[in-house]
């Protein structure tokens, strides 16, 4: 990759951080003084532990553009993956529209390779920009507006308590055995628990314990959603209940707030079964409508477009991903990379797992790397793929099948943002 002429892109340093911060104040909330900014964040280390910013500089130390890789890991499949998370990413207001942002982001990408890092997330300003450069729409969330008086009056609800200091260590194991249990959650680090336990004013924490041990907590915060900021409602921020009577009492707990709160806002993945439980199917009535232009259907949640994922080292996250059971067979994938190139990769699917071999497969399937993490991940089939005309087979059509039954998996869901 050749930098902008007259740039470099390099490791952020001390040096930087002025720029660095009001890139991202322009960037983020240019509303904000660069000095209110710069104080907020007066002890923030610029390259945090398991972070290293990236600037785009000219020869005099003028920034153009910044991003940070943060060395992360996430669990899929029951198996710790490394994964390079991409964030800040920021252009000066004067070299919008010159590529900035997309020759920062291929550098990265360079990296993430060389360094043979199987997975890249991010979340995205536009999927659109993202998605030209090979990062593929995984992370859907979903959010019900519903009544309080709607939620069931769970008997466990007696089980919850407010968040104590000596409950940290005991929430960070609940969240580590949870995550180990689905798809996406990220490994969290010391530094990512940075903050958790001291929230912000409206936040509190409230956790479930049965016979002095920890099964469940949830994240809330207290907020007004209607215009006149007369009627209190909670969103929740982060649930995770290990069993079902944790579930249950979570949301019991929220129901037995009904006389306070006219509406709870319920973050959650899409194989929840949250909906099913309400004893009205439809959005908060409180609230001021909205129109849903289907026939005769009451609006009742809403679908985030959020986290994009990216296979960089494919060879090491085939590897590393186990597939389900099933008579051995081989594929060749080749795959279409707009960044990284493109490449042929030979896959025998046996006994659980994938290998690379150097023998070419009989059947061959051509697709962009975006759709291949999307297969990867479980949010799309290759039977659907192939139907929409947007990968192409050569060889045995039913393999297909084959590989939608070996590669089958709940799509990732992530808590955290950066």
């Amino acid at each position: 990759m050749i930098d902008p002429p007259g740039f470099t892109i390099r490791a952020a340093e001390e040096s930087d951080r002025a720029q660095f911060i009001n890139l991202g104040r322009l960037a983020f909330d240019p509303a904000r003084s660069q000095a209110d900014v710069e104080k907020e964040g007066q002890d923030e280390p610029l390259n945090p532990p398991g972070g290293q910013g990236w600037v785009l500089a000219d020869q005099a130390g003028n920034l153009a553009g910044r991003y940070r890789h943060l060395e992360l890991a996430l669990f899929f499949q029951g198996i710790e993956f490394p994964m390079a998370g991409v964030a800040g990413v920021a252009v000066a207001p004067e070299r919008r529209g010159q590529k900035i942002a997309q020759k920062m982001i291929e550098y990265a990408l360079q990296q993430f390779h060389e360094q043979q890092i199987p997975l890249s997330m991010l979340y995205p300003f536009q999927h659109g920009f993202y998605r030209k450069l090979g990062w593929a729409w995984v992370g859907e969330t979903h959010q019900y507006r519903v009544s309080a008086r709607h939620l069931p009056l769970y008997s466990e609800r007696v089980n919850v308590v407010p968040y104590r200091g000596d409950l940290e260590a005991s929430i960070k194991a609940v969240y580590h055995k949870a995550a180990q249990q689905h798809n996406g959650w990220l490994q969290r680090e010391p530094n990512r628990w940075k903050g958790y336990f001291k929230p912000e004013g409206g936040e509190e924490i409230y956790c479930y314990a049965e016979a002095g041990d920890l099964l469940g907590y949830m994240v809330i915060e207290f907020t007004h959603l209607e215009p006149t900021k007369t009627q209190w409602a909670i969103a929740v921020q982060e649930w995770v209940a290990l069993t079902a009577g944790a579930y249950r009492g979570l949301i019991g707990f929220l129901a037995s707030l009904r006389d306070q709160i006219t509406t709870v806002v319920w973050n959650t993945y899409p194989q929840d079964p949250f909906p099913h439980l309400l004893s009205e199917q439809r959005c908060d009535p409180t609230l001021p409508p909205q129109p849903f232009e289907f026939g005769l259907t009451h609006r009742f949640g809403a679908i985030g477009g959020g986290f994009m994922w990216r296979l960089v080292d494919v060879v090491k996250a085939l590897e590393l991903r186990p597939i389900h059971p099933g008579d051995p067979f081989a594929i060749a994938f080749h795959i279409i990379d707009p960044v990284l190139g493109n490449q042929q990769i030979s896959v025998e699917f046996v006994e659980q797992k994938m290998y690379c071999t150097q023998q070419s497969a009989a059947t061959r399937i051509t697709l962009s790397v975006e759709h291949l993490t999307q297969l990867f991940c479980g949010m799309r089939s290759a039977s659907e793929l192939q139907w929409l005309g947007e990968i192409e087979v050569e060889g045995d059509s039913a393999l297909i099948s084959k590989l939608d039954a070996a590669w089958q998996a709940t799509p990732p869901f992530c808590w955290d943002f950066f």
